[in-house]
C-alpha cells in the first residue's frame, strides 16, 4: 500500500533521477564494493544497480540472514556477493569482520558507508559509546581503518551524510577543544535527532580530514545526502516518525531516487580525481561553516582517535598503514 503509494506521487522533474538511471552506462564489472547498511532501503537498492552492473559486492551486515534472503529476491547476479557479519554497536565485531574481509579479499575499489539507526532511547554500547554515535559514525570509521591496507590506490570512499547536519550548533567553549561528551552524548543531552545530526556532521568532517591526509593521492573521499523524509526502514523505531514520514511520502523521494546521489558519488566517470566534496541531488552543493571547517575536523579527528585508542589495540598501526598504503 505504502510502496503504491509512493509510486503515485513519484515527480521525477522535483526529484531527479532514480539510482538505476545514474549507473545505466557504467562499467564496474573489475571493481569490488563494500557497503554497509545494504540490508534494506536505500541501501539495498544501491546494493541491486551495482550488482545490476557486475560489480563484486561485499555487503557487512548485522542479520546476515536477512541480507542473504534479500539480496536473493532483489540481485541478478547473486554469484558476485559476499556476506559478512558486523554489528558496528561492538567494536569487536568490526574488528573480526574486518579480519574476515582481510582473508578472503584481494582488494576495495569503493566504500560506502550508508548504515545508520535512527530514532532509538539513549543506550550506550558494551563499548561504553552513546549507540547511534557509534553505528552511525564512529564503527563504520574504524572499519575503514581495519581495511585501509585493503583499499585500491584510486578508490573511491562515499559517506551518508545529510542536510539535517547544519542543525547542530556547536559549544563555542568547546569549539577549539572538543570533547568526548560533544560526540558521545550524555543522557540529559540526548536526543535521536541530535545524536543523529552529530554523526552526519562527523562524516562531513571525516572526509575533510582524510581528503587533506590523501591530497597527494588518488583516492577520493565523498558525501551525499540522499533526500529528506525518504521512507525507509530507518524511522520504524519510533512511531511518530513514522507516522510523519509516512505524511511526507507524496513530498519526498522514492527510495529509487534516494539511493541515486550516493551511487553518483561512488560510480560516477565525473568524479574521477574529486575529493573533499558533498553533493545532493547528484549536484555539489556547500556544507555547513561548521562541516568545512578543516581545522576543526583535525581537532574532532585527534578525539576520535583517543575514543578508540581508550577501546582497540594497535590504533597507531592501523593509522600509519593508512598513511603508507595512500
Amino acid at each position: 500500500m505504502l510502496k503504491a503509494l509512493q509510486k503515485s506521487f513519484e515527480f521525477k522533474s522535483i526529484f531527479g533521477q532514480t539510482a538505476e538511471e545514474v549507473v545505466n552506462n557504467v562499467d564496474l564489472s573489475n571493481k569490488t564494493c563494500l557497503i554497509t547498511g545494504a540490508s534494506s532501503g536505500i541501501g539495498l537498492e544501491i546494493a541491486r544497480c551495482l550488482n545490476s552492473r557486475d560489480c563484486n559486492l561485499l555487503m557487512a551486515s548485522r542479520n546476515v540472514y536477512k541480507a542473504n534472503l534479500l539480496a536473493n529476491k532483489t540481485c541478478l547476479n547473486n554469484q558476485r556477493i559476499r556476506h559478512y557479519q558486523i554489528n558496528l554497536a561492538s567494536l569487536a565485531s568490526v574488528r573480526q569482520c574486518a579480519q574476515e574481509i582481510i582473508e578472503n579479499e584481494r582488494q576495495i575499489d569503493i566504500v560506502i558507508l550508508n548504515a545508520a539507526t535512527f530514532g532509538i532511547p539513549w543506550t550506550v554500547t558494551k563499548d561504553g559509546l552513546e549507540t547511534t554515535f557509534q553505528v552511525n559514525f564512529l564503527s563504520q570509521y574504524y572499519l575503514l581503518l581495519c581495511l585501509g591496507k585493503m583499499l585500491a590506490p584510486d578508490a573511491r570512499v562515499v559517506f551518508t551524510s545529510s542536510e539535517s547536519h547544519r542543525n547542530i550548533k556547536w559549544p563555542e567553549k568547546n569549539r577549539f577543544n572538543p570533547v568526548f561528551e560533544n560526540l558521545s552524548l550524555l543522557k540529559h543531552e540526548y536526543t535521536s535527532i541530535k545524536s543523529y545530526n552529530i554523526s552526519k556532521l562527523c562524516c562531513l568532517l571525516l572526509m575533510h580530514y582524510l581528503s587533506y591526509q590523501w591530497s597527494n593521492s588518488e583516492r577520493s573521499f565523498l558525501c551525499a545526502h540522499p533526500g529528506s523524509f525518504i521512507k525507509t526502514g530507518l524511522c520504524r523505531n519510533w512511531w511518530p516518525y513514522e507516522a510523519l514520514y509516512t505524511i511526507m511520502l507524496p513530498f519526498s523521494k522514492s527510495i529509487m531516487q534516494g539511493a541515486s546521489t550516493i551511487l553518483y558519488c561512488a560510480t560516477s566517470p565525473n568524479l574521477k580525481g574529486a575529493t573533499g566534496m558533498y553533493f545532493s541531488n547528484c549536484n555539489h552543493c556547500n556544507e555547513s561553516d561548521l562541516a568545512k571547517d578543516i581545522y576543526f575536523s583535525f581537532r574532532i579527528h585527534d578525539l576520535i582517535l583517543d575514543i578508540l585508542r581508550d577501546r582497540v589495540q594497535d590504533l597507531d598501526k592501523l593509522t600509519k598503514e593508512l598513511r603508507v598504503n595512500k
